[in-house]
């Protein structure tokens, strides 16, 4: 338009109105790639990865963790064995691959606690264990190193 003045805009994000209240932003995996976090597509490979076993005498996952949450939930549940939680890892380790995302995947099977449980168990453990290689465990850490390594990402006008 001729002659409009130009949209001034604020110089930081908390300038906005929007936080005159409290403010939850949701934010999608694909935000979080350049802080060297997985994408949503990364992230169904790792919970894949996760939920992978070995099938001997005893079901052995890759991290010891995932078997013993599982079997201290069969245990309190009652449950005598794990039949059903490996059920549960194969069903999504297969349909994974084809689903929007772990998030749909396990609304589709809500009320199924198998799949909720492993599917919760896995992205846990997806997620704790890109953290710990992330730009934001520089941020959490000492101060001064952590604004420098988010220095150049979306992040910092949050600040």
């Amino acid at each position: 338009m001729r002659g409009a003045e130009p949209l001034a805009l604020p110089l930081h994000v908390s300038e906005l109105q929007v936080f005159a209240k409290q403010t939850v932003f949701v934010v999608g995996a694909g935000a979080s790639a350049e802080l060297n976090l997985p994408t949503g597509q990364e992230l169904k490979k790792q919970i894949s990865a996760a939920l992978s076993y070995d099938r001997g005498y005893y079901i052995e996952f890759s991290d010891h963790r995932i078997s013993d949450a599982i079997n201290e939930d069969a245990s309190s549940r009652d449950e005598r064995n794990i039949s059903n939680y490996i059920e549960a890892c194969d069903l999504i380790r297969s349909a994974l691959p084809a689903a929007i995302s772990i998030d749909n995947f396990i609304d589709a099977h809500q009320g199924n606690h198998y799949v909720e449980f492993c599917g919760k168990l896995a992205i846990v453990k997806a997620i704790w264990e890109a953290e710990k290689s992330s730009k934001l465990s520089k941020f959490c850490g000492s101060a001064k190193q952590g604004i420098s390594s988010v220095s150049q990402t979306w992040l910092i006008p949050f600040f």
